[in-house]
Order: C-alpha cells, then structure tokens, then sequence
C-alpha cells in the first residue's frame, strides 16, 4: 500500500522538493515506478508507469508533451517487472538508468528540450537515480517473501 501512495506522491514531492534543491537530486517519479514494478511485477509497473507518468506530465510547471514520461515510465515499469526475478542490485540500477536515460531522450525527441539543456542534468540525476534505486531496490525484494513451489507426487 505505500508503494502504491508514493506512485501518487512522487510527482507532487518532485516538484516541491526535489526540483528546487541546488545540488540536485534522484528522479523521484521514476524510482516510484521501479520500486513497485520490483515489488509487484509487470503489470503494476506498467499500470504505475502510466499513471505517475501522466502526474507529472500535468504537474506545473508542465512545459513538455503530455504522456511523454507516462510512455516512458510504463515501458520501462514493464520491463522491470519482467526482469524482478534476477539479481536485484542490477536490475535497479538498470532500471532507473533506463527511465532516465529514456525520458531525457524523449524529450529531445519530441522537440520539448535541446540536447545543450538535458546533458548538464543528466550525469547528476542519473548518479542519484541509480543509486537510491539501487540501494531501495535491494531492500525491496530482499523482504518480499519466496514463492513456494507446490509439492508434486
């Protein structure tokens, strides 16, 4: 449940906090996303994708494309939750690397940044990203209980 919270959540702190420190800071939308794509699978992930996707696409101060991140977000939420069964520690850091990475070149896709305006930002918030969703990451399915195969005679 507060996964699911902090789908919702996460666009909102985004904006008020994250966005407005100088130094930086993970892309909290996309972890949101990650983390629950790697707690619940797939269909969460891209279900989540969509949605805080969209959030943010319509959080001001929204100057881009709308449904831009929540494209990004749900394929890359799908994609995590397809490969949660591996190693976790790179799955998280791919993850995050990926929204990102995928985010950033759809914006200088669709026109809405140049190239001179994303790259700056990027190493920084990527560094952040990857790390807190990695580190998160971890602790998530390290918690989440191990399916039990059913015993056949």
């Amino acid at each position: 449940m507060g996964l699911v919270v902090m789908v919702f959540a996460a666009p909102l702190l985004q904006v008020l906090l994250v966005n407005r420190s100088p130094w930086g800071g993970p892309d909290l939308v996309t972890l949101a996303v990650m983390w629950l794509a790697l707690a619940r699978g797939p269909v969460w992930g891209c279900a989540a994708g969509l949605v805080a996707g969209l959030a943010a696409d319509v959080t001001p101060p929204a100057d881009g494309t709308v449904g831009r991140t929540a494209l990004v977000l749900s394929v890359a939420g799908l994609l995590v939750g397809f490969w949660r069964e591996g190693r976790p520690l790179p799955v998280a850091a791919a993850g995050a690397a990926m929204g990102v990475l995928l985010q950033a070149a759809a914006a200088v896709a669709l026109g809405d940044d140049p190239w001179t305006a994303v790259v700056p930002e990027l190493p920084r918030t990527l560094g952040w990203t990857v790390v807190l969703g990695a580190l998160v990451g971890v602790l998530l399915l390290r918690r989440r209980p191990r399916r039990i195969e059913p015993y056949r005679v």
